[in-house]
């Protein structure tokens, strides 16, 4: 039985959700401050943590960060009644819990939310992945140079940042590049501009991306499989960014903005351990075959092991998890992985590829577009890039 803390200084909220676990396979403990929630933590095994952002002494933020650096493994929620800019950003940088749901709660997309997050953490956790990991000779380490950069990014330090990319000139560059094939739309010709137009948590994403492919410029790649996998992450986001603007006439969610670039980030780890070094002409469907057969574990879960162990949002976890599978009941973010999963496919199409995996277009009118409109912008905007 899983065991659930939820911390709130309203002894009402305590019982109301108390009640609502009492008939569910969850067990509830409940503590009305963070003081309270640590001590208890020490005693008690705990699976998943619920906790209150505006709370005396010791604030839901602060509660949720320590909890994270002391109990990684704990799954962290923040059920908040107001939305505080400086303290909520502080969160979503930090990235100090994977869901945010705010006060009135739905009882039943609450406990459908902890049920996939359960089953998420499950997958991505599985000894076989476990194995599989353990068994990769190079587990993609981040670069010293990027390392630092995050370190930046992580202490809100804009301005440093900004000078410390700008006097890198592999991870400028690059930033430069992924600016000019993975954004939709017009985008500034300066490292300053396009990293105050990205912001700090959307750099961070980029600098991860940036140590999964060791920095390597796109023309050191020409005609290679990395290249191909390069230009289908970038494709793959621009489309992803376009799908959003000009069907759901909005942006991704917070710090989501390079999801396609990094839903991809499994096969690219995989790709570069097992078959990196292989002859071949094949070799990325080489991949995929394996991966069906005897590796037993899909690049998906490969990649949302890394970013999630990285501590990169979790809606951009999802869609490395599931972009392959966007029906898949466990997802919380099914907009975003939705979108990934057209925006990979349709990159595949205008890379003149062809998309091995399995497509859903139905999900085309779940997100409520016109699947007529969709496929002739689409065909159109391929065209363009």
């Amino acid at each position: 039985m899983k065991r659930i803390l939820i911390v709130d200084d309203e002894v009402q909220i305590l019982r109301t959700l108390s009640r609502l676990f009492l008939d569910t396979d969850y067990e509830a403990i409940t503590a009305e401050n963070g003081a309270d929630a640590l001590h208890l933590l020490e005693m008690t095994e705990v699976d998943l943590i619920i906790s209150d952002m505006r709370m005396p002494l010791l604030d839901g933020y602060e509660l949720l960060n320590q909890v994270k650096e002391k109990y990684p493994k704990i799954i962290r929620i923040i059920l908040s009644g107001y939305a505080e800019e400086s303290i909520m950003f502080k969160a979503l940088l930090h990235n100090v819990a994977r869901i945010y749901i705010f006060k009135p709660w739905n009882n039943t997309e609450l406990m459908a939310n902890l049920d996939h997050l359960f089953a998420t953490d499950a997958l991505l956790h599985s000894n076989e992945v476990s194995l599989l990991i353990e068994d990769i000779k190079e587990s993609p380490v981040i670069l010293p140079n990027c390392q630092k950069l995050v370190s930046l990014a992580e202490e809100e330090n804009l301005d440093n940042l900004i000078n410390e990319i700008s006097a890198d000139p592999v991870v400028s560059e690059l930033l430069l590049q992924v600016a000019k094939t993975a954004i939709y739309g017009a985008m500034p010709s300066n490292v300053k501009q396009v990293a105050i137009y990205i912001g700090l948590r959307n750099l961070k994403c980029f600098l991860y991306w940036a140590s999964v492919t060791n920095c390597d410029p796109l023309n050191d790649l020409a005609g290679s499989d990395m290249e191909l996998l390069w230009k289908h992450s970038c494709y793959t986001n621009k489309f992803l960014l376009f799908i959003y603007e000009s069907f759901l006439h909005k942006q991704p969610p917070e710090a989501a903005l390079f999801s396609g670039l990094l839903h991809n980030t499994g096969f690219i780890i995989l790709y570069k351990n097992l078959l990196a070094k292989q002859d071949g002409e094949n070799k990325i469907i080489d991949l995929l075959t394996l991966e069906k057969g005897d590796l037993k574990v899909t690049h998906q879960q490969v990649g949302g092991y890394f970013l999630n162990s990285w501590d990169l949002p979790y809606p951009t976890v999802e869609a490395a998890l599931y972009h392959h599978n966007p029906l898949e009941q466990n997802i919380v973010n099914f907009e975003l992985v939705a979108c990934v999963h057209l925006a990979q496919h349709y990159a595949w199409i205008s890379l003149e590829k062809e998309d091995t995996n399995d497509f859903y277009p139905e999900v085309i009118e779940r997100l409520g577009i016109s699947k007529e409109i969709f496929d002739k912008k689409l065909a159109q905007f391929s065209k363009k890039i």
